[in-house]
């Protein structure tokens, strides 16, 4: 029983994530970690065909 609900508690846990992310954050595009002299940044580009 456990696997079978395993797809719509991950789904739900995404789900969750953007959720505060989209209420914390202003930009869902780019996400930013820093650990001393590293840093990680990941940035989503995209394009709006009208």
């Amino acid at each position: 029983m456990l696997k079978r609900n395993f797809p719509i508690r991950l789904l739900i846990v995404c789900f969750t994530l953007l959720i505060a992310l989209a209420l914390v954050r202003d930009d869902l595009c780019s996400i930013q970690y820093q650990d001393g002299k590293k840093l990680f940044k990941a940035v989503l580009s995209y394009e709006v065909r009208d």
